[in-house]
């Protein structure tokens, strides 16, 4: 049980550094399509990929803190 939640923590604490990486690029890319071409498809086409990122740092932070609250319950239960 240690060793897979230190799989997940890892995993997802790499993914939001790369989250963080991808966001800023993508912000950038909507701000300056949004200027240079008025094109708004492919802002909100952007804005998708950028929400989609967010939810899966969601569900990957999700599951590591369901994984924690499991270890500390097995603890608990196997102390007492």
């Amino acid at each position: 049980m240690f060793v897979i939640g230190l799989a997940v923590k890892m995993t997802v604490q790499t993914y939001a550094v790369v989250r963080g990486i991808l966001g800023f690029i993508f912000t950038l890319l909507i701000i300056a399509t949004a200027y240079c071409y008025h094109d708004w498809v492919q802002v909100a086409f952007l804005f998708s990929l950028s929400v989609i990122l967010y939810l899966i740092l969601f569900a990957g932070v999700f599951v590591d803190t369901v994984l924690d609250m499991t270890r500390e319950r097995i603890i608990d239960f196997i102390i007492s």
